[in-house]
């Protein structure tokens, strides 16, 4: 379950009471031997209840109010799920799709802090300009008119067509309209994408194979 981070202060790991003794203590065989079979005899003990692993639920809310969304996981091409954990409209924590084909219930590393892009405490949330070698925070207003300012004195002196629009994978259908309406808007067709460069040759391939531009299959094909 990932939840907000705290201050990040770091806590001295909680032992058992077992598992301090012998790490303040020496141990012999003998004594190694008696503490591994007290070990197996519990785990067998556990087994025999028919106790076995379960997927966790998520926190209920005062109000019972946390929803569950299923999403995709934005980092790269795999497709993983993720269950997103919705509380009164605000993302507190997230799954992963223990139906999914793709990830079977497991996230890697970047698909585990997906839910940081938004909610992180290190994200980015205001402008920042950088004066005197140090970052400082400037208003929204301060921002928009510096950047469009520099821009118009780029268009008045070069032309419309100075300026290279290149867009994003990472760009939803929604952002590559609008990202494209602006390049139009500006006055230029220098509007592109960076899959044109490092997919071109993968689609032509692709496509002369077997008629469509893209892959046919998903990523757990390749084991078969």
């Amino acid at each position: 379950m990932l939840r907000k981070k705290t201050g990040g202060v770091a806590r001295r790991p909680q032992r058992t009471s077992l598992l301090s003794n012998i790490a303040e203590k020496s141990v012999d065989r003998r004594a190694f031997l008696r503490g591994s079979g007290l070990a197996i005899g519990g785990l067998a003990a556990i087994g025999a209840t028919g106790s076995s692993v379960t997927m966790a639920s998520a926190q209920d809310s005062m109000d019972g109010a946390i929803e569950s969304i299923k999403s995709i996981c934005t980092h790269c091409s795999v497709g993983c799920t993720v269950i997103a954990e919705v509380d009164n409209c605000v993302w507190v924590g997230q799954e992963p799709g223990w139906d999914s084909p793709f990830n079977l219930g497991a996230h890697c590393a970047k698909g585990a802090s997906v839910r940081e892009h938004a909610h992180g405490e290190r994200r980015l949330k205001y402008p920042m300009k950088k004066e005197g070698g140090e970052w400082k925070r400037i208003s929204w207003e301060q921002a928009i008119d510096e950047v469009g300012d520099q821009m118009m004195d780029i268009r008045e002196e070069s032309g419309p067509d100075s300026v290279y629009w290149l867009g994003s994978a990472k760009f939803s259908n929604e952002q590559s309209y609008m990202f494209r309406k602006f390049a139009g808007y500006w006055g230029s067709n220098n509007g592109d994408h960076q899959a044109l460069f490092c997919h071109s040759t993968t689609l032509a391939c692709v496509a002369n194979t077997w008629g469509y531009g893209a892959m046919k299959n998903s990523y757990n094909a390749i084991h078969k």
